[in-house]
């Protein structure tokens, strides 16, 4: 055992050199010499040999964010207003194609008033779309990192081209090891400042957040390990509304070497981003009232959806149930007036998501209700409930009668197949009397003057029987009169 220790260390001794000596500074050697100014590529936003983490949530535009800055730092174009340090510059995106790539740059192009030929030599665009082997790096299974091809041609790529300013969209192709995994995340970390060092410029790691709505997904170490965190998002109000939907901002949420915040509001036009100012005001003036106008028809359909819920029938006829009204009063219009409600009902009719004057609900008094009610595809969404079993008669199903001796009040239904809407005659009984007319012994109906006018004891009636004669019997299996011979024989 001894013998194969020491052929294991003098193996392994022969095929490691020793570690290069460590460059430890002297912070004596410092004095008299001047300060370094801090260099940005993006003043106070991004730094210079470091990595910037860029996240926001899906569809706030990252990508093309990127790429524009990108564009502007390769033209020394302020971005944004904000000024920028020119140096060559390169985009890599794992899921935009070419063709995405060349309608964002012209549109880029076009806002800024510049032709897209005075990019040559200076910006650069790598799609790895559908490639494999995008990781920079790999992790095994003792969570060492090793660094990949990919790596060494990015870094080769910027070497030969002279960039010094790279963005790498996203995380989620170029790191494969555990978002969760605190040193794994670290170690990607600073293999991305490693590359910012390489090129003496500055990187962009385009990242997501979690489902919980955190700013970014994974361990606390993708924030910690930057410098230089930003977070982009469409901006919504306090009721998480979105008031502009072409409106972005960009927020600083963290940054050790400028002041935390600082807000960059820009807004989305004709394919890539603007200050507010370059917009046209007429341009402003119908994003903001489609906005408006979107918001008030959703809140109107919220507000319809609670009244049907508590059976409040609203019309749009001016009276005490006037729909704009109530609704303007309801605190599920967050306080939309009753102008804009109305202006609401009139757009959602003319687009077919309401529908007047239907049956809604019978009333206390059995009568049915109408009113407004959501629809889909012209046709309506609430159908009145079936009160009477599905029968087509409009009267609903009657109580059933438990007492013999309780007075027939109500219609009794039938049940038969064969019936469709009858009425038989009242019969009133006086508590102490016997039941005129008690059913026969033989089980033929026709011979009980209760049910046939024309049966011995009857009193006399018109010489036409009446219409529902060769109908069914109109008695309900609860009245005491069906089967009642049975239980006598």
């Amino acid at each position: 055992m001894d013998d194969a220790r020491d052929a294991i260390f003098a193996e392994y001794e022969g095929d490691n050199a020793p570690p290069p000596i460590l460059n430890l500074i002297d912070p004596a050697g410092w004095s008299g010499v001047a300060i370094p100014e801090r260099s940005w590529k993006v003043k106070d936003y991004i730094p210079d040999r470091q990595a910037t983490l860029l996240t926001g949530k899906g569809a706030a535009g990252k990508s093309l964010v990127s790429q524009q800055q990108a564009t502007c730092i390769a033209l020394g174009l302020p971005f944004l207003g904000v000024e920028t340090v020119q140096t060559n510059a390169l985009y890599i995106t794992c899921e935009d194609d070419a063709d995405e790539l060349h309608r964002r740059q012209v549109a880029i192009c076009a806002n800024l008033g510049v032709d897209i030929g005075d990019l040559s030599g200076k910006l650069f665009l790598l799609s790895l779309q559908g490639e494999m082997g995008n990781e920079l790096a790999t992790f095994d299974h003792d969570g060492r990192m090793h660094i990949a091809p990919r790596y060494q041609q990015v870094q080769k790529a910027c070497e030969d081209h002279e960039i010094g300013f790279a963005v790498l969209d996203n995380t989620a192709h170029l790191f494969t090891g555990n978002e969760n995994d605190r040193h794994q995340v670290a170690s990607f970390i600073n293999l991305c400042n490693r590359l910012a060092i390489a090129i003496d410029g500055a990187v962009v790691i385009v990242g997501h957040p979690n489902k919980a709505g955190d700013s970014y997904s994974g361990s606390t170490a993708w924030e910690n390990q930057v410098r230089s965190r930003l977070f982009m998002e469409i901006p919504v109000d306090d009721d998480g509304n979105c008031p502009d939907p072409d409106a972005r901002v960009m927020r600083r949420e963290k940054s050790n070497y400028a002041q935390r915040g600082g807000d960059l509001n820009f807004m989305w036009f004709k394919g890539s981003f603007v200050l507010p100012d370059a917009v046209p005001e007429e341009q402003k003036i119908d994003t903001a009232a489609i906005a408006k106008a979107s918001r008030e028809n959703d809140l109107f359909m919220v507000c319809l959806a609670k009244a049907t819920e508590q059976k409040r029938a609203v019309s749009h006829v001016n009276g005490i149930n006037y729909a704009p009204r109530i609704f303007a009063h309801m605190p599920q219009a967050k306080g939309v007036k009753e102008m804009d409600m109305r202006a609401a009902m009139e757009r959602l009719l003319s687009l077919g998501k309401i529908i007047l004057d239907q049956p809604l609900w019978r009333g206390p008094n059995r009568v049915m209700k109408q009113g407004i009610v959501a629809a889909e595809g012209g046709k309506s969404l609430h159908e009145p409930p079936s009160e009477n079993g599905g029968n087509p008669c409009t009267d609903p199903a009657p109580t059933p009668r438990t007492d013999p001796h309780e007075p027939l009040s109500q219609v009794i239904e039938n049940t038969a197949p064969t019936l469709l809407c009858t009425n038989p005659h009242i019969l009133c009984i006086e508590e102490g009397e016997p039941l005129a007319g008690s059913p026969p012994s033989s089980d033929d109906w026709r011979n009980n003057p209760i049910l046939n006018p024309l049966a011995e004891g009857r009193q006399a009636g018109p010489t036409e029987p009446p219409p529902w004669l060769d109908e069914a019997p109109p008695i309900d299996e609860t009245d005491p009169y069906f089967g009642g011979c049975d239980e006598q024989d």
